[in-house]
């Protein structure tokens, strides 16, 4: 519960920027989508590069310092941004935000897989990626309503607050391991491959996980298929996590207290598709990619459908919107909360796929920006497609990675009882 809820908070911190845009884009006259939309692209490129470093720190300090350290950075960030004026600032701080907030889900991973057994740990994982839709609710419905009234503004410094003590909180009841507080726990980690044994492991191949690079471990494991279907999967995903209630907004000239009541829509689908990926993981145990796949194909197609209906009503567009969301996010708990468990670099893993997923969503924010600016949002729905194209292609060439191997391991299996 004590994950669950830092990580709820956290996304208070992060997305709450898409609740203020339409306001700060009609408040600030000399700034438009394009320069708000770097204000979203810094925070989703040093999020990623956070992950790449963070991940692997993650793995040889203590999780608890470090998202004590992510989430009152952020904390501070947060209430700096909401007094800002100027534009070079506001941009330095959602940056700064961004890094500190990549400290967090690689570390909250490795805390995960360290308290929970073997049978658990997969649930465990789609159950803590569920945080992500209990932030989206409290960021959109009830940050956006009360945005209505106190300006955007509020929009930060309300976060920075809950986020501020609750850092506090954390630090104080969070514990590393179960062995913190006299417990033990059989967490099940596998040692039959390199990249799955434990530090003090000896494979097969009598090479120790602690000798071979990150690198040869990404190839031999073929993960950077994966992590290549992220780029895609992040483009899609946060540009209609970040411009969403912009869309909306402009498109159907709705004001500001129904726009973030429509979107609302969204995250409950998200969370159904985060509950469907739960249900169905236990039918692609070894094939988790190709579920992914499968969420990943959803999504796309609905991207279709969506540049291919012309005049579609808002509640149609906000149906299409909500499912395509809907079918990503159930592909994202596949790459970033179960493939990671796969692993004992849990949080080098983590913080790969997420660095991969938020480097295509910092393209997305100036992209669709500049895009929106020129052409009309209509234009997006056909650029969300075949990017869509292209991370099912990879995601799918992973998936029958995974097939091979499993085959090859029970051709030798079926060999030595020979």
């Amino acid at each position: 519960m004590l994950c669950w809820t830092a990580y709820t908070f956290a996304y208070l911190g992060r997305i709450n920027l898409s609740v203020a845009l339409p306001m700060m884009d009609a408040s600030l006259p000399s700034v438009d989508k394009s320069k708000l939309g770097i204000i979203g692209s810094l925070f989703f490129w040093t999020y990623a590069f956070g992950q790449l470093i963070n991940g692997k720190l993650g793995d040889r300090f203590s999780g608890r310092s470090f998202i004590f350290t992510g989430l009152i950075i952020s904390a501070l960030m947060n209430l700096l941004f909401s007094f800002s004026d100027n534009l070079i600032l506001m941009y330095v701080f959602w940056a700064i935000n961004g890094y500190f907030q990549a400290m967090l889900w690689g570390p909250l991973m490795r805390i995960l897989n360290r308290w929970f057994s073997k049978e658990k740990k997969y649930k465990m994982a789609l159950y803590i990626f569920s945080s992500v839709v209990g932030g989206f609710l409290l960021t959109w419905g009830v940050i956006g309503q009360i945005s209505a009234y106190a300006g955007w503004r509020s929009v930060f410094w309300i976060p920075g607050i809950v986020i501020l003590l609750y850092s506090v909180i954390w630090y104080l009841f969070a514990r590393n391991s179960p062995e913190e507080v006299g417990l033990n726990v059989e967490t099940g980690l596998s040692v039959e491959d390199p990249g799955l044994a434990s530090e003090d492991s000896e494979p097969k191949d009598g090479l120790k996980a602690k000798d071979i690079s990150f690198i040869k471990f990404l190839l031999h494991s073929k993960l950077y298929l994966v992590a290549l279907s992220g780029i895609p999967l992040g483009f899609i995903r946060e540009g209609i996590s970040l411009w969403g209630p912009t869309m909306l907004f402009e498109t159907f000239g709705l004001d500001l207290q129904s726009t973030m009541g429509s979107v609302l829509l969204i995250p409950f689908f998200n969370f159904v598709g985060v509950v469907a990926a739960r249900l169905l993981i236990t039918k692609f145990i070894q094939r988790e990619a190709n579920l992914g796949a499968l969420f990943f194909a959803g999504g796309t197609i609905t991207c279709a459908l969506m540049y291919l209906s012309k005049d579609f009503s808002l509640l149609i567009f906000l149906f299409m919107l909500a499912a395509c969301s809907m079918s990503l996010y159930g592909a994202t708990s596949i790459l970033t909360s179960v493939i990671p468990m796969k692993y004992n670099l849990t949080s080098s893993i983590a913080g790969f796929l997420d660095f991969s997923i938020y480097l295509g969503a910092g393209i997305s924010g100036v992209v669709s920006g500049f895009l929106s600016n020129e052409f009309g949002w209509g234009i997006m729905a056909l650029i969300w497609t075949i990017v869509g194209v292209a991370g099912i292609v990879c995601i799918y060439l992973a998936g029958i990675n995974e097939t091979t191997l499993k085959r090859m391991k029970r051709k030798e299996e079926f060999i030595n009882l020979r």
